[in-house]
C-alpha cells in the first residue's frame, strides 16, 4: 500500500479516538463483516477523518451525531488497514513504514494523534499525550528522538496510564489542541 498523508491521518485517528473490528454475522450474506469507527466530539476531526477516508478509499461513511461517530463498514478497507497494524487501545503500534517514513509523514502522524489523545496545558509549551499503551508511546517517542524534538516520558500513573509530554518546537510550534467539548 502507497503511504500518502491521508493513511497516515487515518492510521493515527484508528489508534487515538477509532476502532477497527471483524465479527461474525448472522446474515446470510454477509457471514463476516468489518466496521471503521472513528469517534470524536469536535466536528472538524470527524469531518478531516470523514475525508481522508473518501481521498484514501473512496468511500463515504455514515455520520452519527448523538453518538459523535463517523462508520462504514468493508472488509476490504479492514484488510487493507490491517496489513498496517493492530488498532486496539493497548496494543497499537506505529508501523516500521510509518517510522522510516520523511519528517513530514512522522509529523502529520503524531499531529492527528495528538488530536485524540492529547491536551496542550496553559502553563507549559508542550503537548501532553495520555495513553494506556506504554510501547505505543515508545514508539512516538523513538520518532521525536530521532527528529531531536525533546520529550519525557513517564508513568505508570495510578490510572494504569502512561505520559507523553512533547517539548512544541520544530513542525510541533504552531499546533494547537482544539478543545472538543465546549
Amino acid at each position: 500500500m502507497l503511504l500518502t498523508p491521508e493513511l497516515v491521518r487515518i492510521h493515527a485517528h484508528l489508534c487515538g479516538d477509532g476502532m477497527l473490528c471483524i465479527y461474525k454475522s448472522t446474515e446470510k450474506d454477509h457471514r463476516i463483516r468489518a466496521q471503521i469507527s472513528y469517534y470524536n466530539t469536535n466536528p472538524a476531526l470527524i469531518a478531516s477523518f470523514q475525508k481522508d477516508m473518501h481521498k484514501q478509499f473512496g468511500v463515504t461513511m455514515t455520520y452519527i451525531p448523538r453518538r459523535f461517530r463517523i462508520a462504514v463498514q468493508s472488509q476490504r478497507i479492514a484488510r487493507e488497514l490491517l496489513a498496517l497494524s493492530d488498532y486496539k487501545t493497548r496494543t497499537w503500534r506505529i508501523p516500521d513504514c510509518i517510522k522510516k517514513a520523511p519528517c513530514a509523514f512522522q509529523i502529520e502522524w503524531i499531529k492527528a494523534f495528538s488530536h485524540d489523545d492529547g491536551y496542550t496545558p496553559k502553563d507549559r509549551n508542550v503537548i501532553r499525550l495520555k495513553c494506556m499503551n506504554a510501547a505505543g508511546l515508545l514508539d512516538i517517542k523513538e520518532i521525536l528522538d530521532a527528529l531531536g524534538i525533546y520529550n519525557t516520558f513517564s508513568g505508570p500513573n495510578c490510572d494504569k496510564t502512561w505520559f507523553l509530554n512533547i517539548r512544541k518546537e520544530q513542525e510541533l510550534t504552531d499546533f494547537v489542541k482544539v478543545a472538543s467539548r465546549k
